[in-house]
């Protein structure tokens, strides 16, 4: 996923924990191996030749990663789009070369946004023609960091914290804690959680021309630059994508997109931030 995973947690004893990260840490590679957009091998990478309206069987990763992310589509008026793939990767080459990245905006006019080409039912896909280039890279962090504390929990712990590149999925609080300790905000005081996932988004670090890396999938325009978006939302792959999609609508827009009673809580500079728990720091074993 070309960054960095970190993962903290409490166990009863040094063996158990380190048994349980490396799980973990194996779990993410069975992830990216399957969803990343950069391995010539992996299953997403491979779909690209498929041929056209004809169903197509996906591995259970696979299935669920579409699931979520077609889920998010949906709830965002498409906004967020897991079909992305020849668009970004157009983005990453002109960067590469030192150009302006390459607007989408008359193939859109022309076929419609990449998701409206994709179908998903339990364990299969098709597409319509021209086919999409799946890319999960808006959600792929998040979905790695929940299955890591997902297998954790298969080892009998809780209290656990996953880090993919700054995305995060938290588990259980640590013991005698309310949770844990995340700064979200620079000069803000943390925020106390557990059993939810945490993503920020912008264009800060990905930047070309005036252009954030993040297109807007419903008229094939790069985003101009633009402040982060985080969310707070019941897992990591739905927070996420969730951020993704903020960048292109508006935390906002997002937030009027999106209900608190199910999770989601998005924050920016402009908006209110959730209600705050007890102020308290947490500490834990790191395994890499």
């Amino acid at each position: 996923m070309g960054t960095q995973a970190r993962i903290v947690l409490y166990a009863a004893d040094e063996a158990l924990a380190a048994q349980a990260a490396a799980a973990a840490f194996e779990r993410i590679e069975q992830l990216e191996a399957v969803l990343s957009d950069w391995r010539v091998e992996s299953e997403v990478a491979r779909l690209r030749a498929a041929p056209p309206d004809v169903w197509h069987q996906v591995s259970p990763d696979l299935d669920q990663a579409l699931q979520i992310s077609l889920g998010v589509r949906r709830a965002t008026g498409g906004a967020f789009d897991p079909a992305c793939g020849r668009m970004s990767s157009s983005w990453r080459r002109s960067r590469e070369q030192g150009e302006p990245p390459v607007e989408w905006t008359e193939v859109v006019s022309q076929v419609g946004s990449p998701g409206e080409r994709v179908q998903a039912r339990s364990g299969e896909v098709r597409f319509c023609r021209p086919v999409p280039w799946l890319d999960f890279g808006g959600i792929g962090k998040g979905l790695a960091a929940d299955a890591a504390v997902a297998t954790i929990r298969d080892h009998g712990i809780e209290a656990t914290l996953v880090d993919i590149g700054g995305d995060l999925a938290i588990g259980g609080p640590p013991p005698g804690q309310a949770g844990w300790s995340v700064w979200l905000l620079a000069g803000e005081a943390p925020l106390v959680l557990s059993e939810c996932g945490v993503a920020t988004s912008g264009s800060g670090e990905q930047h070309n021309a005036g252009r954030s890396h993040i297109i807007d999938p419903r008229t094939g325009r790069w985003m101009s630059r633009h402040g982060d978006v985080t969310v707070i939302a019941p897992s990591g792959a739905i927070a996420d994508a969730m951020a993704s999609a903020g960048c292109v609508i508006g935390a906002a827009s997002l937030q009027d997109a999106v209900s608190v009673k199910d999770g989601v809580i998005v924050l920016a500079p402009n908006l209110s931030k959730p209600e705050r728990g007890c102020q308290v720091g947490s500490s834990g074993q790191e395994t890499r």
